[in-house]
């Protein structure tokens, strides 16, 4: 048994070994994120009957952090990104909401300590180009909107490496959009890295401690 656990540690500690480096100069960043529908406009019946309020949406999105910023504001990071694996990803009421991989158009923008419209913070996500729905509807937005009136969540305009701790914003609005057809509205209630990414860093950074 002793043996076993021995073998186990050792299997871990390789396997720290061979991913740490490339986890350290990764620039990619997944966050997974779960919200419930507060909202949907469906007049046409596109969606089928299939969202409601209360319903629970899942998924992800996906930044790179080398990704540079486009705007020459000092409080403003436009970061636009046209590759994959970039984009989002959502599911609710067996419906896909997806960022189109063939066409990325996929904006991150942070906003600290902004003064237009009152003294603000701001994170927020789109996708502008995104696949159809499975019985051809389109789906023109899907975004992500975080506001803090306090100014105090965000210390940079850069690109985190984290996720967005929530409790820290006021203004949690997730919406998906087709300008002719429907409309879905809810909040984010949760928002942490991909679990791989998780197990990766933990196990590095215990080699890291032992190695000192």
């Amino acid at each position: 048994m002793e043996t076993k656990g021995i073998l186990l540690i050792l299997s871990v500690a390789v396997c720290g070994l061979f991913f740490w480096p490339v986890m350290a100069e990764a620039k990619l960043v997944t966050i997974e994120i779960e919200a419930v529908v507060d909202y949907v406009d469906d007049d046409l019946s596109v969606l089928e009957g299939k969202i409601n309020v209360g319903d629970i949406i899942t998924g992800w999105y996906t930044y790179d952090t080398s990704t540079p910023d486009t705007n020459p504001l000092p409080y403003v990071g436009d970061y636009e990104h046209h590759t994959p694996p970039s984009g989002i990803s959502l599911s609710v009421g067996g419906f896909e909401f997806k960022t189109d991989p063939a066409n990325i158009d996929f904006l991150v923008e942070i906003i600290n300590d902004s003064t237009s419209g009152g003294l603000h913070d701001s994170y927020v996500l789109i996708s502008y180009s995104n696949l159809s729905l499975s019985n051809g509807a389109s789906v023109d937005t899907i975004a992500w909107f975080l506001r803090d009136a306090s100014a105090t969540a965000l210390s940079s305009t850069e690109l985190s490496t984290t996720a967005p701790v929530l409790d820290q914003w006021q203004a949690n609005v997730l919406s998906i959009e087709s300008d002719r057809a429907f409309g879905i509205r809810g909040h984010v209630t949760s928002a942490i890295p991909e679990p791989t990414a998780i197990l990766l860093l933990t196990v590095g950074a215990l080699l890291v401690r032992k190695g000192r």
